[in-house]
């Protein structure tokens, strides 16, 4: 224990002309003044007063404050301070590297992170500081990666939520590796953001791009509107995964290998690609793998007359899926060709077209013309003679429940109604 009295004889001599100065006190240590603590931990000194003069207290209060340091503000451990920007470099050596196959994005989103946290002891980030780095990235604060303006751009929701999830990962590393008891990050809620696209190109879309697309991008295109595959999948195809019976697809979201059937129309597609490199669509100018079509795509859209703001690469996924759902063909089918796992993964694939809708609307009712209501100044069901007209009632019996007897027989209806009842 290292306590003290600053009015403490031993600290400053006493001196007769200042009795009643608190650092030249006789009476010390007997004397009314507060104790100070006075220590050091991790090479850090702390002090501060204790607020008493009783010592046994002081004593109480100094071995409470000392084990709160110890145990940090999140709970750091009897090991040297580290702050984020070396921790972060650890984490990306011994964990990304090693396991995740995204190490390139992440490498990126920390050189933004260490802009905010890199000079930050790793427990005394608190939660408060995230939420300030969430706004300052909405608001334009720091610069994005690859940003090429003069000044700082805002950035989307999901990339600060990509950015969030980088940094949660790396503080759960800290809690898992003895560095933190319990994550600042976790109870940090990411951005609302709606980025559910439910575009869908339609036939005559999809015919005039397929028409202004050029060269191998043309390929790439018809290949991801007829199999629905990420364009990353496309690009990363070598020829050793294609032969005359199936195509794999080995760079998957999902790290699951996933086979497709080789059809007539994909053999054609492939038959016309030249053999060059080990990749199947590679650049014809420098024999290397396309790394992103996104450039080209967009100048194709321009020359279909399609509107870019609306249409991304990943469209075309959309497109496909969502051509074999509206064919009738069942999930399980469409699930192994699309790679997903589930069923609610799925579902955001499912986009009917608007003549699909109409055509659902009219087909379930029996009346399809409203010129057979008997009122045309009235909605359904609000008659002036207090009853709906023979065929709508018949409509409300016809819709049964999945035990229901189906008849077109009001009295035999309304018998099943009143034994269900």
């Amino acid at each position: 224990m290292s306590l003290r009295k600053r009015c403490n004889l031993a600290v400053r001599p006493y001196r007769a002309d200042r009795e009643t100065d608190l650092l030249d006190c006789p009476k010390s240590p007997r004397c009314p003044h507060p104790w100070y603590y006075d220590f050091r931990v991790n090479g850090r000194r702390y002090r501060a007063s204790t607020e008493t003069s009783d010592k046994h207290r002081a004593r109480d209060i100094e071995a409470r404050e000392r084990a709160r340091i110890l145990a940090g503000r999140h709970g750091i451990r009897r090991q040297p301070d580290i702050t984020f920007r070396e921790f972060a470099r650890v984490c990306l050596r011994d964990h990304a590297e090693l396991h995740k196959r995204s190490v390139e994005r992440d490498r990126e989103i920390i050189k933004t992170l260490d802009r905010f946290f890199g000079s930050v002891l790793l427990h005394e980030l608190t939660a408060h500081r995230i939420e300030q780095f969430k706004r300052d990235r909405l608001q334009g604060t720091w610069r994005a990666h690859k940003q090429r303006q003069r000044r700082a751009q805002p950035v989307r929701p999901a990339t600060v939520n990509r950015e969030l999830d980088t940094l949660k990962s790396i503080l759960s590393k800290a809690v898992e590796w003895g560095r933190l008891v319990e994550s600042p990050a976790r109870h940090i809620k990411r951005l609302r953001i709606d980025n559910r696209r439910t575009r869908i190109l339609s036939m005559d879309e999809q015919r005039r791009l397929l028409q202004a697309c050029q060269g191998k991008i043309r390929a790439i295109v018809a290949m991801a509107l007829f199999t629905g595959a990420r364009i990353g999948e496309l690009l990363t195809l070598r020829w050793d995964q294609c032969d005359q019976r199936e195509i794999v697809f080995l760079n998957t979201k999902n790290g699951k290998v996933r086979r497709l059937p080789m059809s007539p129309t994909l053999r054609a597609i492939l038959q016309e690609q030249p053999q060059v490199t080990d990749y199947v669509f590679a650049n014809p100018r420098t024999q290397e793998p396309y790394t992103a079509i996104t450039a080209s795509f967009r100048r194709a859209l321009a020359r279909a007359k399609i509107d870019a703001a609306e249409v991304t690469v990943h469209t075309l996924r959309h497109t496909a899926l969502s051509r074999m759902i509206a064919a009738g063909y069942d999930d399980y089918t469409v699930m192994e060709i699309s790679g997903h796992s589930s069923t609610r993964m799925l579902a955001r694939y499912m986009h009917p077209t608007t003549d699909r809708k109409i055509a659902a609307l009219e087909d379930g009712f029996v009346v399809t013309q409203w010129s057979q209501w008997p009122d045309l100044g009235h909605a359904p069901g609000s008659h002036r003679h207090g009853k709906a007209p023979v065929s709508v009632r018949r409509t409300r019996v016809r819709g049964g429940g999945p035990h229901g007897t189906r008849t077109h027989d009001l009295r035999v209806a309304n018998a099943a109604l009143s034994q269900l009842s």
